[in-house]
């Protein structure tokens, strides 16, 4: 089983209304049929959102998945539950100019190790 959980600082019975809200619905959530779960966070901090992606978890279809460039269902999951907090919190998606389009699994599995900077490209840096 693949699931994940995410604290929002909200009343349940809001962030129940605004998850069912289209302007706040979740795209991969919502279109892989997990089952998603409202419970009070403890200590009165909020709303706990526990969300069930089923059973996924083949080897065949993880092989499949990176063949193809698939991103992991679950950290799919988790940036939809990301974005859905912050714009429950706060009323925004926070964006840097480095990533505009926000920080994404799929942008994370593409990225590659921090090259040494050549010796050419050091003179270049000194000078300036």
């Amino acid at each position: 089983m693949q699931r994940t959980a995410i604290t929002v600082g909200r009343a349940r019975d809001e962030v129940a209304r605004l998850w069912a809200t289209p302007g706040y619905r979740t795209d991969y959530i919502d279109r892989h049929g997990a089952t998603v779960a409202f419970k009070d966070a403890p200590g009165d901090r909020g709303t706990e959102i526990h969300v069930d992606l089923g059973d996924d978890t083949s080897r065949l279809g993880a092989v499949a998945r990176r063949v193809t460039g698939g991103a992991d269902p679950l950290a799919k999951a988790k940036d939809d539950l990301r974005r859905f907090k912050q714009r429950v919190e706060t009323g925004v998606i926070p964006r840097s100019d480095g990533a505009p389009e926000g920080e994404l699994a799929e942008r994370k599995l593409k990225q590659r190790p921090a090259q040494p900077l050549d010796d050419s490209e050091l003179d270049k840096a000194g000078a300036a």
